[in-house]
């Protein structure tokens, strides 16, 4: 399958680098969730910091976690 994005620039530069960055930004949200995660699994947190990363890691879609 082969996919071709268009914008009309400069007019969709959000949309633009919206859909360049995407690939980062979801890498970005995997390493937000997995330090959440070793946090909570592997350190010793206080309940606050507990309660943060575990919201943390509720607000990531799973779906983008699947990379």
């Amino acid at each position: 399958m082969i996919a071709t994005l268009k914008f009309s620039l400069p007019d969709e530069q959000a949309e633009y680098d919206a859909a360049r960055l995407g690939s980062e930004a979801m890498q970005v949200l995997w390493q937000i969730d997995q330090t959440c995660r070793s946090l909570c699994k592997h350190g010793e947190p206080t309940a606050e910091e507990r309660r943060l990363a575990e919201q943390i890691r509720e607000m990531i879609p799973a779906e983008m976690l699947d990379i």
